[in-house]
């Protein structure tokens, strides 16, 4: 009778673990999915455009996502993995995870950079901000997940089963720096976007740049919300639930971005250049 609680609390971390795998294969699912449809504007907006920073920074974000979810369906689903290796699996996958967040971000920084009209200022707070927020939350986090142990393998057919010592306070810190990182760069970029708003001076590409960024921030502040209450109040089993989830969502929202205003930015130039052939074209004739 002695050994029941643990026993219950073994099958109890395996139910867990068993709903997070599930999360998991939802969001790779999800990722082949926005690959597929989005496949076609990535060939004509992305590939055939030179090579420049914007570029090498979105196939990062666009393709990075598929090691780290890989590597985390190896750990949930890989047969007779041994501690060591969940260890490796676990810790290579947060780096992964994290260096792919902190480049998703690179993205809207330099947007909000262009948008303040790349002055001396922006040019030196920005990056220092983003080095003072992201330096600590990498440090944080793989302290606090390279403590995590792993059960016996005997006792599972595949996959590996964190049973604890992932110190979700530290976690949670670490969320709430990211959280007011988030909230700094959404707020430099609703700033401007009110002012020009008010003067109503805003062409297509503008409001296009604003909008998506908007919505793109108040995804992510829902995001690292949700991750910060999750780490407080539920088991430490679940303390991924929402990071690669989040970390698919933050990836191809940032790619969605970059390919709409690519998109809205052809379609204007487009349009001007159409405006320009037709007026070259009109001949004027004096009337007698």
């Amino acid at each position: 009778m002695a050994n029941s609680p643990s026993l219950a609390e073994f099958f109890l971390v395996l139910k867990h673990q068993q709903t997070v795998s599930y999360v998991h294969v939802a969001n790779i699912s999800f990722l082949l999915y926005e690959y597929f449809i989005t496949l076609p504007l990535e060939l004509k907006y992305i590939w055939n455009a030179p090579w420049g920073f914007i570029k090498i920074v979105y196939l990062i974000t666009k393709y990075l996502p598929f090691s780290d979810t890989s590597l985390v369906l190896l750990q949930h689903f890989y047969p007779h993995l041994s501690a060591k290796h969940c260890s490796s699996l676990f810790i290579t996958s947060i780096w992964i995870v994290m260096v792919g967040m902190s480049i998703t971000e690179v993205i809207f920084t330099v947007r909000v950079w262009a948008i303040w009209g790349k002055n001396r200022r922006s040019t030196f707070l920005l990056p220092i901000f983003f080095i003072m927020c992201w330096l600590p939350a990498y440090v944080i986090v793989v302290q606090a997940v390279s403590t995590a142990k792993f059960g016996s393998q005997d006792l599972i057919p595949r996959g590996c089963l964190v049973t604890g010592n992932i110190s979700t306070i530290r976690i949670s810190v670490a969320w709430g720096i990211l959280l007011v990182y988030d909230m700094v760069i959404m707020t430099c970029m609703l700033i401007p976007a009110v002012n020009a708003f008010k003067q109503n001076g805003m062409s297509q590409l503008t409001r296009t740049l604003y909008r998506d960024g908007i919505i793109y921030y108040i995804s992510l502040f829902i995001l690292s919300l949700a991750n910060l209450i999750i780490n407080v109040t539920m088991p430490p089993d679940y303390s991924d639930l929402v990071v690669f989830t989040g970390r698919v969502i933050r990836a191809n929202l940032a790619c969605r971005v970059v390919l709409h205003l690519r998109e809205v930015g052809q379609d204007q130039r487009n349009e001007d250049e159409l405006c320009t052939s037709i007026t070259h074209k009109i001949r004027f004739t004096r009337v007698k």
